[in-house]
C-alpha cells in the first residue's frame, strides 16, 4: 500500500450564491520517496486538492472521500483532532508566496523556534540547535546571524528555503509545494527545485509539485495529474503523458508551449484553446471541456467516467489514442 491513497476526494464551499464545487471525485496515490505533480490552470483546483490533503480547508468547506488513507491509517474513520494529529506530523505544506506566509513582525528565529517547539519540543538549546541544522540542510550559511532576522531583510529565494525548513522540522514522509518556484527568478527557481529534489532523496519523502509549468514537471516528477475545472482529467507516468497526452485539454496545454528550437513564422500567434477556463458555480453540462473541445461530440453533453486507458487514467468520451485509431 502507497504513503498516501485517497479516492473520490470532493471539495464544496458553501457561499452566499450557493455550493460551489472545487474538487471533484479526485483520486491520488503516492509512494515513499516518489516525486508527482499536479498541472493545470488557475482556478483548476490543484491548491484546493492539497489543502483538502494537508488538513487546512477553511471552514467554509466541506470535504468528502471514499478512502483516505495515510501511512496505513485510514482517516475516514478517526475524529476531527485525530485526523489533524496524523496529518500535521506527516505531511507539510509549502506556498507560492513566502512573504506571505512568514510572519514579518517576528524573526526567523522565532517562527522556525515555534515550529520546532509544536512538532517535537526539548530545551531551548535543543531547539536552536535543530534550527541550525534545518537551516543548514536547505543551503543557507551564516545560520545563527539569518536566525535573528526578520523576512524583510531576506531575498525571496533565502524565505522560500526558510519556509522549507519549517517544513522539514515534522520530518513529514509527504511535502506537498505549491508552485513553490512562481515568485522567484529563474536562476533561483533552479536552486530551489534541487534543492526540494536532493531532499526527496536525502529523507525518501515523497514529494508532489503543483505547478503549471511543463517544463518542471518534465525534468522532475515520476507521474503527472492534469486537472481542469476541479476533476483530474488525465493522469500517468510523465514521459508518457507529456509524448503522448490522450486528453484534448491535456494536448492543448502542451500546444500551447513554444519548443525550444522549433522555428516560428513572424506574426505567427501559439495555440490557445477557444473560450476560457469555466466558473466552478456555471460548469458546462457533461463535459466540462466540452465548450471548449474541438474533438467534441453529443456524446460529450454525459459526464465522461475516469477510466484506465493504456496504463493511464482519462476523463474523455473520445481519448486522442482512440481518435488516431
Amino acid at each position: 500500500m502507497g504513503l498516501l491513497q485517497v479516492e473520490n476526494l470532493s471539495v464544496d464551499f458553501q457561499t452566499d450564491s450557493g455550493i460551489i464545487p472545487a474538487v471533484d471525485s479526485a483520486k491520488i496515490s503516492i509512494n515513499s520517496g516518489q516525486v508527482q505533480g499536479v498541472i493545470g490552470e488557475s482556478g483548476s483546483g490543484k491548491s484546493v486538492m492539497a489543502l483538502a490533503i494537508a488538513g487546512l480547508l477553511s471552514p467554509a468547506a466541506t470535504m468528502r472521500a471514499d478512502l483516505f488513507n495515510l501511512d496505513g491509517h485510514d482517516l475516514t474513520r478517526m475524529s476531527p483532532a485525530e485526523r489533524q494529529k496524523l496529518i500535521s506530523s506527516n505531511i507539510s505544506i509549502i506556498f507560492q508566496e513566502p512573504t506571505s506566509s512568514l510572519n514579518p513582525s517576528l524573526t526567523i528565529g522565532y517562527q522556525l523556534d515555534e515550529t520546532i517547539r509544536f512538532h517535537g519540543g526539548g530545551t531551548r538549546k535543543q531547539r536552536f540547535e535543530k534550527a541550525q541544522e534545518l537551516l543548514a540542510q536547505v543551503g543557507i550559511i551564516d545560520g545563527k546571524r539569518r536566525y535573528k532576522e526578520y523576512p524583510h531583510q531576506l531575498s525571496g529565494g533565502l524565505n522560500q528555503r526558510v519556509m522549507i525548513a519549517m517544513a522539514l522540522a515534522c520530518e513529514p514522509k509527504l511535502l506537498i509545494a505549491d508552485e513553490p518556484t512562481t515568485a522567484l527568478d529563474v536562476t533561483v527557481q533552479s536552486q530551489i527545485l534541487d534543492l526540494l529534489l536532493r531532499l526527496n532523496e536525502e529523507h525518501n519523502m515523497a514529494l508532489m509539485l503543483i505547478t503549471h509549468d511543463f517544463s518542471i514537471l518534465s525534468e522532475t516528477t515520476d507521474k503527472v495529474y492534469v486537472m481542469y475545472g476541479g476533476q483530474i482529467v488525465e493522469s500517468g507516468r510523465t514521459y508518457n503523458l507529456l509524448s503522448q497526452p490522450y486528453h484534448p485539454y491535456t494536448k492543448a496545454l502542451l500546444d500551447s508551449v513554444p519548443h525550444y528550437g522549433m522555428h516560428y513564422k513572424k506574426g505567427r500567434r501559439l495555440f490557445n484553446l477557444k473560450g476560457s477556463t469555466p466558473s466552478l458555480d456555471h460548469l458546462p453540462v457533461g463535459c466540462y471541456l466540452g465548450p471548449r473541445c474541438p474533438y467534441a461530440n453529443k456524446k460529450c453533453v454525459q459526464p465522461p467516467e475516469l477510466r484506465s486507458l493504456k496504463g493511464r487514467k482519462v476523463r474523455c468520451h473520445f481519448p486522442l489514442l482512440e481518435e488516431e485509431n
